[in-house]
C-alpha cells in the first residue's frame, strides 16, 4: 500500500494547500494540533507531516523514497517520537495505561534535550492528547513555551476541550472535517469494495474513511444489517410484528447496531429524495419504500429519525428490547400504509 500525499487530503480545503506552503518556504508552526471525528485522518495526517519535517530532499516534501521518509511512515526514524497511551517511552514503564502519565512527557523532554541523532528535524507527534492527565499536559506545557530549535511537535485530538485552553492557544489548529461520501466511495472502489457496498459503507460511516473502511469489512455487520432492512423495509405486515419483536427479546447487545442502522437507512432516502439522483442506495429497498423516498415530504423523514432516537432513549432506561421494537415496527409500517 502506497504511503500518503497531500494529495489525498486536498479535498480538506485550504488548510492543506496552506500546510503545504508553510512546509516548502520553512515556516511552519513548532507546534500543530490536528483535530476531527474519529476516522478523518488525523494521525494520517501527522505522519505525512512528520515525514515532511524529516524528509531530506529538497525540492518535494516529502518525497516518499528517501530513507527518512521511509523510515517515518515506518516510525523507524530515530528522530521521530511517538507518544499514545498504553504505549510507554521507557521500557520499565508499565504498559497498557489508559492515560498518557507524566513520565511519558518527562522522557520525551529529555530525549528532546540532545542534538537531533541525523542533524535535521526531531518531530514529537502525540497521539489522542486528550489522554494525557492534568500533569501531562502542564508538564508539555513548558517545553511547548521554549520548544527546542528544530524540534516540532504534532498533536491529534478527536476531544480538543480537554486539553489546556493554553496548550491549544500554542498551536496552529488544523481541523479535520468529514469526508465527502464520493470521496469515501472512491477510496473504497479503489480498495477493491464493489461499488454497491462502497455506496452503502459510505453513507453509513457520518464521514469517516476509517469506519467505512471497518464497514465494508466487516462480514457481521453486513448480516446483521440485511436482518433488520428485511424487517423494517421489506415487512409491511401488522401480523408479523409480535413474531418479528419475540426474535430480539435476547438480543440486547444489538440494540444499539439496530437503531444506527434504521438511521442510516433513513437519512440515505432523505438525501435521495432531496438530490433524487438515480443511483443504487437505495437498491435494498422494497418497492413501497422506493416510493416513499422518492416522494415523501421530507418532514416525514424526520419524523422516523426522532423516533429512533426517542427508542434509543428509552433502551438507555432499561425500556424492554421487544416492546421498542414493536413500536419501532408500528410507526415504519403505519408511514408506509399511509
Amino acid at each position: 500500500m502506497s504511503n500518503p500525499t497531500f494529495q489525498d487530503f486536498l479535498p480538506q480545503g485550504d488548510t492543506i494547500q496552506l500546510l503545504q506552503k508553510q512546509i516548502r518556504n520553512r515556516r511552519i508552526a513548532h507546534a500543530i494540533l490536528i483535530t476531527g471525528e474519529q476516522g478523518t485522518g488525523k494521525r494520517t495526517l501527522s505522519r505525512l507531516l512528520a515525514a515532511s519535517l524529516l524528509c531530506v530532499k529538497k525540492s518535494l516534501q516529502p518525497c516518499g523514497e528517501c530513507s527518512s521518509c521511509i523510515r517515518a511512515f515506518d516510525n523507524e526514524h530515530p528522530d521521530l517520537i511517538c507518544i499514545e497511551k498504553g504505549v510507554p517511552l521507557t521500557t520499565d514503564a508499565k504498559k497498557n495505561k489508559t492515560t498518557i502519565p507524566i513520565d511519558d512527557i518527562r522522557e520525551m523532554i529529555r530525549l528532546s534535550s540532545t542534538y537531533p541523532l541525523e542533524g535535521g528535524n526531531r518531530v514529537i507527534i502525540i497521539f489522542n492528547a486528550e489522554d494525557m492527565t492534568i500533569q501531562a499536559q502542564n508538564c508539555l506545557l513548558k517545553i511547548l513555551e521554549e520548544p527546542p530549535s528544530n524540534t516540532y511537535f504534532i498533536l491529534t485530538s478527536g476531544h480538543q476541550e480537554q486539553l489546556l485552553v493554553t496548550i491549544r492557544s500554542r498551536c496552529q489548529m488544523i481541523k479535520m472535517k468529514p469526508w465527502e461520501e464520493e470521496h469515501i466511495v472512491q477510496i473504497l472502489k479503489k480498495s477493491g469494495i464493489n461499488e454497491e457496498k462502497a455506496l452503502l459503507a459510505a453513507g453509513a460511516c457520518q464521514g469517516s474513511i476509517g469506519f467505512a473502511k471497518h464497514l465494508a469489512d466487516d462480514e457481521e455487520y453486513w448480516k446483521m444489517r440485511e436482518e433488520i432492512i428485511a424487517i423494517f423495509f421489506r415487512n409491511n405486515e401488522r401480523s408479523q410484528i409480535l413474531s418479528v419483536s419475540s426474535r430480539w427479546k435476547d438480543s440486547k447487545n444489538d440494540a444499539e447496531q439496530l437503531f444506527t442502522v434504521l438511521e442510516d437507512c433513513v437519512r440515505i432516502m432523505l438525501k435521495y429524495r432531496i438530490t433524487k439522483r438515480k443511483d443504487k442506495t437505495i437498491s435494498f429497498l422494497s418497492d413501497e419504500w422506493k416510493r416513499f423516498a422518492e416522494e415523501a415530504d421530507p418532514g416525514r423523514f424526520t419524523f422516523l429519525l426522532d423516533r429512533v432516537s426517542n427508542s434509543r432513549k428509552q433502551f438507555g432506561f432499561n425500556v424492554n428490547i421487544q416492546a421498542i421494537i414493536e413500536q419501532l415496527l408500528l410507526c415504519f409500517i403505519g408511514e408506509i400504509q399511509k
